[in-house]
């Protein structure tokens, strides 16, 4: 699959810049900015990754056991893009299999899912304006129309404006980007085009993500998310709090491996665990 080429204009936007106080890189450091990132990248994947296999297991206090729940497999392209995805229960059985088709360009064009329980076949078609941008998106349930999404983009393609239009009301976000091309801000519009949630999203020098957080257009923050990575770029922590229902889950990652990608992932909910999720990686 050839290299998305689309947005050849945006790289005057790559910010280069150079670290003096972390010591988690000593090199120069690119920020890709959101418009140019294959699946990879928006996945924080290092390496070229070729599948990930992600086994979920949920605890069990009873015996003190983890159980296995299901598990996915991501296939990608050489060049960073998803082509299939397999979701399968417990017995192994596959549930769902999900098959991604591009454009020359590396634009997506459809993808087509198939579940083995019902034999029911979703499929989400994309559609571009005579510039390439991401104009349109349809979503199909066997030969269902289910809703569409309308998309406003910027002049290099980041999405700045999204409506989904469903059968009985439309529902907006506005989405607005930093200096570095990252997201930094959504907005959500209720069916009478009010705004009735934001969320901020704030990065460090790396542009790796740090903090997320939601609140009500009374500025009310009702969700926050801290994310924590060590001196070698390693994800170490992910805190969530959802402010309105009291629930706060840490998620913690114990084992890396050598390219840097998590192999393993254990969530907390206070002083208990609730899940295990568990990564293998092969790497083209």
């Amino acid at each position: 699959m050839p290299k998305n080429n689309l947005f050849l204009l945006f790289i005057a936007l790559v910010i280069v810049s150079f670290s003096f106080s972390c010591k988690r890189k000593t090199t120069e450091i690119v920020i890709t900015p959101d418009a140019l990132k294959n699946h990879w990248q928006r996945a924080r994947y290092f390496g070229n990754v070729k599948s990930v296999e992600t086994i979920t297991y949920y605890y069990s206090d009873k015996d003190s056991t983890y159980y296995l729940s299901n598990k996915n497999i991501q296939h990608y392209s050489s060049d960073g893009y998803l082509t299939q995805v397999f979701l399968l229960d417990n017995n192994d059985d596959t549930v769902s299999k999900r098959t991604l088709f591009y454009l020359p360009n590396a634009n997506e064009n459809y993808w087509l899912e198939k579940n083995y329980r019902d034999l029911s076949v979703t499929k989400d078609t994309f559609m571009y304006d005579k510039n390439g941008m991401k104009s349109e998106e349809q979503f199909w349930l066997n030969d269902s129309l289910l809703y569409k999404i309308l998309y406003k983009t910027d002049a290099f393609g980041g999405i700045i404006e999204m409506k989904r239009l469903l059968p009985e009301y439309t529902l907006t976000n506005k989405i607005y980007y930093n200096a570095n091309g990252l997201v930094e801000r959504i907005e959500e519009y209720d069916p009478q085009n009010t705004l009735y949630k934001y969320v901020t999203i704030e990065y460090d020098n790396y542009g790796d993500e740090v903090n997320r957080r939601a609140y009500k257009t009374s500025k009310e923050m009702i969700e926050y998310t801290y994310t924590q990575y060590n001196n070698e770029g390693l994800l170490q922590k992910v805190i969530f709090e959802d402010r309105l229902h009291n629930i706060r889950d840490d998620k913690i990652y114990p084992l890396h491996d050598n390219t840097k990608n998590w192999l393993e992932e254990i969530q907390l909910r206070g002083n208990d665990t609730v899940r295990k999720r568990v990564r293998s990686i092969e790497y083209y």
